[in-house]
């Protein structure tokens, strides 16, 4: 009993912080705090010096403590409110509180405070804009060294060898992640299932199951959907986990509360019964849970909870198949949040494209980090085997498309990622150096008809003009272009 009281407290004030901390510097503690500190210095200060409170007579300032360290915490604007607070009391502390104060205005003494407010505010506010800054970068380079490591294990296990695998296995994870793109792919554009969430549906949630149930051999298993809070006041409905889909007949009630099922939804990753810190289970109903859906706040509003599985099934590979796929799962889910408009503006581009452009995109507009593409047009000189060289010696970072080819000409889109001036100069440097060996060693002199042009990664319009470029290329060398005269190899002769 007492553990349980110990985790319920736990839980309570990590959502209390949580709340606090809120998606914005102005959060409800975070007001709190700046009216609270400068109020709690001049209580102390009227306790130690009842006939001067505000120190105008003192040796030194201490009264200011409190704006100064709100403005160094929260910005020039907050300190400026302790400073108000001080002058309201100033001019209602004798009527209220019966306070002696002198009977002209101390304007020296907050004009002194104030500029020293304003300059240690402005010290804070750039420190903030740095944090905010530093925790997005942060951000989005966690994500992308989660997906590297995916795709590094997801390489590791296809180099194994086939007689390797169990018997009963029907799938490899190869040609179960094959056909989970084709579950994405065929679940764009598609309507949403009734009751579903129109604007962030799931990708096709029915198929995920099956394909889950064929490749690491599940039996019952459902997808739950955190249903949000509804009406206001007495007439409020709090929020509740609803079952949208179900592998299997027997599923027992669900309940958010259990070890299993809260590990996964506080961690936001994948956990089984199999790992030492989810032991706590005991004889559970739940074997597996990983979340499906993540929210505007980052907590999990869609899991995978899985009721029984062979026993066979719990060796280290299987499982590790399992998270794999739905940590893609997961992946996809939040690359699709916020593309529809972009995919309306260039629906024939690869899904790939769409995805990161929309989330550059994103960041660009909160974060102001830069990312560039770089759109090489007129490659037509280039052989399969040289624009794949070239394609794979771009930046280790960066996403790569190919357009055209056989009757139109090649144009190579790629994306550069958190991309400054320097880095950008410093690209078309190396590219074309690169170019320039392919060239030298082929006995091609055709360098001067490949043209770089680089734009900014940047909203709808971006890729709006993107596919404009695109489209103009490959219409251009359709109905302009004559067909060229396949060239001769080196050394081939005609």
């Amino acid at each position: 009993m007492l553990r349980a009281f110990t985790l319920r407290t736990l839980r309570r004030r990590d959502a209390w912080l949580a709340a606090g901390r809120g998606a914005g510097s102005w959060s409800w503690l975070a007001t709190i705090e700046r009216v609270l500190l400068p109020t709690v210095i001049l209580a102390l200060s009227w306790r130690f010096r009842p006939g001067d409170p505000l120190g105008l007579h003192a040796a030194f300032p201490w009264i200011w403590l409190g704006p100064w360290l709100v403005a160094v915490r929260y910005g020039a604007a907050a300190g400026v409110v302790g400073a108000g607070l001080y002058a309201a009391f100033w001019r209602l502390g004798p009527r209220l509180f019966g306070v002696p104060m002198v009977a002209a205005f101390p304007s020296e003494f907050f004009l002194g405070g104030v500029l020293v407010t304003l300059v240690l505010g402005e010290f804070g506010s750039v420190m903030l804009r740095r944090e905010s800054l530093q925790r997005a970068l942060a951000v989005d380079l966690g994500a992308r060294l989660e997906r590297t490591k995916r795709r590094l294990f997801i390489v590791k296990e296809s180099l194994a060898a086939l007689e390797q695998e169990l018997i009963d296995r029907p799938v490899t994870l190869r040609d179960a992640l094959l056909d989970l793109r084709r579950i994405f792919a065929f679940s764009i554009g598609k309507p949403p299932r009734p009751g579903a969430h129109a604007q962030r549906p799931l990708p096709d949630p029915d198929a995920f199951l099956l394909l889950l149930s064929q490749s690491c051999r599940l039996l019952e298993a459902g997808v739950y959907v955190l249903e949000p809070r509804r009406g206001r006041g007495r007439a409020a409905v709090a929020a509740h986990w609803r079952l949208g889909h179900a592998l299997g007949q027997d599923l027992p009630a669900f309940d958010a509360g259990h070890p299993l099922i809260q590990r996964a939804l506080q961690t936001r990753e994948a956990v089984h019964v199999a790992q030492e810190r989810a032991s706590d289970a005991g004889q559970s109903v739940w074997v597996f849970a990983a979340p499906l859906r993540l929210g505007e706040k980052g907590e999990a509003d869609a899991l995978l909870a899985v009721h029984s599985m062979p026993f066979m099934s719990f060796e280290e590979q299987n499982l590790q198949r399992l998270q794999v796929l739905c940590a893609s799962y997961l992946d996809f889910s939040l690359l699709e949040s916020g593309v529809a408009e972009f995919r309306a503006a260039w629906e024939q581009a690869p899904i790939g494209l769409q995805q990161e452009w929309a989330q550059l995109s994103r960041l660009h507009l909160q974060s102001r980090l830069r990312s560039y593409c770089a759109v090489w047009k007129g490659a037509d000189w280039l052989g399969p085997e040289e624009l794949s060289e070239f394609s794979a010696n771009q930046p280790l970072n960066s996403s790569t498309w190919t357009f055209g080819g056989e009757t139109t000409s090649v144009v190579l889109v790629v994306l550069l990622p958190l991309y400054s001036a320097a880095a950008l100069a410093q690209y078309r440097r190396d590219m074309l150096e690169l170019l320039r060996q392919i060239a030298t060693r082929d006995n091609w002199p055709q360098l001067d008809a490949l043209s770089l042009e680089v734009m900014q990664v940047q909203g709808v319009e971006g890729l709006g003009q993107l596919r404009g470029m695109v489209e103009s290329v490959l219409e251009s060398s359709v109905t302009e272009a004559p067909p060229a005269e396949p060239r001769p190899r080196p050394g081939e002769v005609r």
